[in-house]
C-alpha cells in the first residue's frame, strides 16, 4: 500500500519510453509533451502507457504558441549597445510576434540570457537595442513579458488536444495561460472530457491568478518561462503565491521544471534539488513533476525513484502548511469529517462521491488520515490520482445512505485498515442522495 501523500508525474520520452511498466510502480500520472514527436509516434506513446500502466492517468500538455528565433546560419553573438533587426537579420518562428510587440517593449531571448528594446515596428520587421548581451542561435526561445494580447490556440493545438482526447488523455496541460478566457475557449472545444490543467509561466497569467484558478481544474507551476518572464529573484515568492492561490480554491497544484534537474546526467541530486523538494512538500503541493529528468535524461528510473524517497522522506518530517475552510455550506460539510475524524482517531475518511468536489475539499485542508474516494464515475477516478493524498477507487453506483455506509465498511475491512473497535469517517455530497452527509462508523464484528 502506497502512503505517499504527494503525487508524481513523470514525463515520457526517448529514454523512459521503454521504463513505462517499471516506472509505474512510482509514478501516479504519466505526462506526454505534444510540442514533440509526430501524430503517429503521439499515438505510439499512448498505446504503450495505456498498455504497460493501465491504471496510470495520463497528461497531455499543449504546445500553445511558444515564439522561438528561426534558423539561422551561425550563432550570432551581440553586446550591449547594439542594433538587431527581428524579421530579417534575426528570424522569428511566427509572424504574430510582430503583432504582439509595441516600441520600448522589452524581449527576452534564451531563457532570459539575452534582453533588447523594441525600437520600431513595422509589418513583419522590428528594430531593437541590445539591453543584456549574448550569442543568439537558431530555436531559442522568446518572451515578451508585458505582452497583453492573447494569441489563442492554433488548429494544431485543438487538433493535439483532440488527439490526446481520442487516445486517452485525462488531463491537458494549457500552455501560456493569460486569463480565464483561454480555458473558457479550451473547455468549449473539449468539453468534460478532461481537467484542463492551467500553466501558469506567464506574467499575464500571475497578473490575473485569482480568476484563472477559480476557472481551471487545477494549474502548474511552470518554472521554466515563468522564471524568465518574472526575474528568477521573484520566482519564489511567485510559486508560493501560486500554490497558496490553488490551495485556497481546492484546485490540485503540480510543482514542475528542474525538479531534480542534475539528474539528467547524474545519478543523484544536488543538495539544493533535495531541500526544493522537501519545501515543496511542506507548501502543500498535490504533485511533482518531472520533466528532462524522465524525457531526456541519462537515470529516468532512478531520478523517479529519488523523487519517491525524497518525498517519503518529507512527509515523515514536515506537515503540509494548512489553510482555514472556506465559509461555504459545502466546506462546512468537509471540515465537519475531517474534524470527526481527527476527534474520533479515525483509521481512515472514506468519501463517496460523483463530481469530485467532496473529495477535493476535504483534502484541501490536508488531514494526516488515510483518505479514499468512492466513485462510479471512472474518468473521475482516474483525474483524482493527481490530487493530494487520495487513492480512488472506481465502484459501482450507490443509491442511498445507507448502501454508502455499508460498503465503506466492506471497503476498509477487505483492504486490512481497521480492526473491531476502530472508527471510520464516511461523507458524501451527491445530488442524487438529495443529501449531504458525515457519518462516524465504529467497525463491529
Amino acid at each position: 500500500m502506497n502512503n505517499r501523500r504527494t503525487k508524481i508525474v513523470a514525463t515520457v520520452g526517448p529514454s523512459s519510453i521503454k521504463l513505462v511498466k517499471e516506472l509505474s510502480q512510482y509514478v501516479d500520472v504519466f505526462r506526454v509533451n505534444l510540442a514533440h514527436g509526430t501524430k503517429e509516434s503521439i499515438k505510439e506513446y499512448f498505446e504503450i502507457i495505456k498498455t504497460e500502466a493501465p491504471d496510470t492517468s495520463i497528461l497531455a500538455d499543449i504546445p500553445g504558441p511558444k515564439l522561438r528565433v528561426g534558423d539561422l546560419p551561425s550563432p550570432i553573438t551581440v553586446k550591449k549597445g547594439d542594433k538587431i533587426t527581428f524579421g530579417d537579420q534575426i528570424p522569428v518562428s511566427d509572424n504574430i510576434f510582430f503583432k504582439l510587440i509595441k516600441p520600448g517593449m522589452e524581449v527576452l531571448i534564451a531563457d532570459g540570457t539575452i534582453k533588447v528594446i523594441i525600437n520600431e515596428v513595422e509589418d513583419g520587421r522590428a528594430v531593437a537595442t541590445v539591453d543584456e548581451g549574448g550569442v543568439i542561435s537558431s530555436r531559442k526561445g522568446i518572451n515578451i513579458p508585458d505582452v497583453q494580447s492573447n494569441i489563442g490556440l492554433s488548429e494544431r493545438d485543438l487538433e493535439l488536444a483532440q488527439l490526446a482526447i481520442n487516445e486517452g488523455a485525462d488531463f491537458l496541460g494549457l500552455s501560456f495561460v493569460l486569463s480565464a478566457n483561454d480555458i473558457k475557449n479550451l473547455r468549449e472545444k473539449v468539453k468534460d472530457n478532461v481537467w484542463i490543467i492551467a500553466k501558469i509561466e506567464k506574467k499575464g497569467a500571475v497578473n490575473n491568478l485569482s480568476e484563472i484558478v477559480k476557472e481551471a481544474d487545477g494549474v502548474m507551476v511552470a518554472r521554466g518561462d515563468l522564471g524568465v518572464e518574472v526575474g528568477l529573484e521573484n520566482l519564489p515568492k511567485i510559486q508560493a503565491r501560486i500554490i497558496k492561490k490553488a490551495r485556497l480554491y481546492g484546485k490540485p497544484v503540480i510543482l514542475a521544471t528542474q525538479v531534480l534537474e542534475s539528474m539528467v546526467n547524474s545519478p543523484i541530486p544536488t543538495r539544493a534539488e533535495v531541500i526544493d523538494v522537501a519545501n515543496s512538500v511542506i507548501e502543500g503541493v498535490d504533485a511533482i513533476m518531472l520533466s528532462d529528468e524522465t524525457a531526456i535524461g541519462k537515470y529516468p528510473l532512478e531520478a523517479v525513484k529519488t523523487l519517491e524517497n525524497l518525498i517519503r522522506s518529507s512527509e515523515r518530517n514536515f506537515n503540509p502548511r494548512l489553510y482555514p475552510p472556506l465559509k461555504s455550506y459545502n466546506d462546512a460539510i468537509a471540515s465537519a469529517a475531517v474534524t470527526a475524524a481527527q476527534l474520533a482517531s479515525a483509521k481512515a475518511i472514506i468519501i463517496y462521491t460523483r463530481t469530485g468536489s467532496t473529495a477535493l475539499r476535504i483534502i484541501r485542508q490536508r488531514p494526516k488520515i488515510k483518505i479514499i474516494a468512492m466513485t462510479p464515475n471512472y474518468k473521475l477516478a482516474r483525474k483524482l490520482k493527481v490530487c493530494w493524498g487520495i487513492e480512488p477507487i472506481e465502484i459501482e453506483s450507490l443509491n442511498s445512505i445507507d448502501s454508502i455506509i455499508e460498503h465503506a465498511r466492506q471497503l476498509v475491512e477487505k483492504k486490512n485498515l481497521v480492526k473491531i473497535g476502530d472508527v471510520i469517517v464516511i461523507a458524501s455530497g451527491t445530488e442524487e442522495l438529495a443529501t449531504d452527509f458525515v457519518k462516524v462508523e465504529i467497525i463491529k464484528g
